[in-house]
């Protein structure tokens, strides 16, 4: 007796008023509904996020953006030979048209439902595969703003430029600000030396590398996600240079710099899938934003975040005795960068790989800051010099 006439069997047996294919095709209907049910809350998740590409969240797209989102992906797919199913600008035009069915050049919630789901369909199914990835990339695309404004490191380079034209007339104030050897119980000392400089041109590289770097990080992601990843490199920077030089002082923003830098990798790692397409907020309209091709832009962050670095490390490797530049706190930035930067940097689609790696991450930043920490305390004696602790003298030598 086959397996199918057992089961038949049992359910006559057990419940003589059910057929069992009535059950099979309630079953298979209600995995139908499951996965139609959860493929609505995904397009829906993917509506919320175009929704507010635009710079305003009030449920509906404007078709022309959907338009250069698809055309603009499109065209870099068929650049890099991806695909040889592209869409033609005429077919996408003539569904998003369709799919408005109050012709108001939006595209509202249902009508989106409808694009996806029906419409859609009347593409080859390469091609709609390939329309519904489109837009898929769309909503997690990254997205570059003016507005508001890029505040942290505009806030900390006046703030810094501030403090270096006053420190012209009253040169106290480094004093009480730079990570002095002899004085490393202050603790505000391990964070405050970012703020000042040694002459006019240290202060001019960093704060020009500083928001090169700083800002278009900053436009993508929140400014307390920038600015956390900032002073914690400006910490790491200053626990690990005390290790490595424990007799010299330090003080310029590079540890800070060199961590915005290296966060750029953990940007980049976290959404390289995500980077396809970049929107560029339009300047002249704040609510408006303009397809630039991802690849481009993700080439362009890379060669300047390993540009900056390279030329870090030559002239570490090629530094001359009198070199008085902060290697150990640029490294300590580096590793921070990178770190903190996995940690709480915009992740725009987490996968489960990320989560693993955050808390990885964690783990090694914490390890890592805590064993800099217990070193600076229970150093040999001999390490470092003996603690200051009479009232603050300026007359002395400056990294005395």
């Amino acid at each position: 007796m086959s397996g199918r006439t057992l089961m038949q069997d049992q359910y006559r047996v057990d419940n003589p008023t059910v057929d069992p294919e009535q059950i099979i095709l309630q079953t298979q209907a209600s995995a139908q509904s499951e996965q139609d049910k959860d493929a609505s809350l995904d397009w829906n998740e993917i509506f919320d996020r175009l929704d507010s590409k635009d710079g305003q969240e009030d449920q509906r797209i404007p078709k022309t953006a959907i338009f250069e989102w698809v055309d603009t992906l499109d065209f870099q797919a068929s650049v890099s030979l991806e695909t040889r199913h592209g869409i033609s600008r005429a077919k996408v035009m003539y569904l998003l048209n369709a799919a408005d069915i109050d012709k108001d050049g939006y595209i509202n919630r249902d009508e989106f439902k409808g694009l996806v789901e029906r419409y859609s369909r009347e593409l080859e199914k390469i091609q709609r595969s390939t329309f519904l990835t489109y837009i898929r990339v769309a909503a997690y695309a990254e997205e570059y703003r003016w507005w508001p404004p890029p505040c942290f490191m505009l806030l900390v380079t006046g703030f810094q430029i501030g403090l270096h034209i006053y420190s012209q007339y009253s040169p106290v104030v480094n004093w009480w600000l730079f990570l002095a050897p002899k004085r490393r119980y202050e603790v505000w000392r391990w964070l405050t030396y970012s703020f000042i400089h040694a002459d006019h041109v240290h202060i001019a590289v960093n704060l020009f590398l500083q928001n090169l770097v700083g800002i278009p990080l900053e436009m993508t992601s929140k400014s307390w996600r920038v600015g956390l990843v900032y002073f914690l490199g400006v910490l790491f920077g200053s626990l690990l240079f005390s290790v490595t030089n424990p007799t010299v002082g330090l003080l310029g923003a590079s540890a800070g710099v060199t961590a915005i830098v290296t966060a750029h990798i953990s940007s980049l790692v976290l959404n390289w899938k995500e980077d396809t397409l970049i929107l560029r907020q339009r300047i002249r309209e704040k609510q408006a934003s303009s397809p630039l091709f991802g690849r481009i832009v993700r080439v362009a962050r890379i060669a300047l975040v390993l540009g900056i670095l390279s030329v870090d490390v030559i002239n570490m490797i090629y530094a001359k005795e009198n070199d008085r530049t902060g290697y150990g706190a640029h490294g300590g930035g580096a590793i921070a960068g990178i770190l903190v930067g996995i940690l709480l940097l915009e992740n725009r689609r987490v996968q489960f790989w990320e989560v693993w790696a955050k808390g990885i991450c964690l783990g090694v930043a914490v390890a890592f800051a805590v064993s800099l920490i217990i070193y600076n305390i229970v150093a040999p004696e001999g390490v470092y010099p003996v603690q200051d602790f009479s009232p603050l003298q300026t007359n002395r030598s400056f990294f005395g």
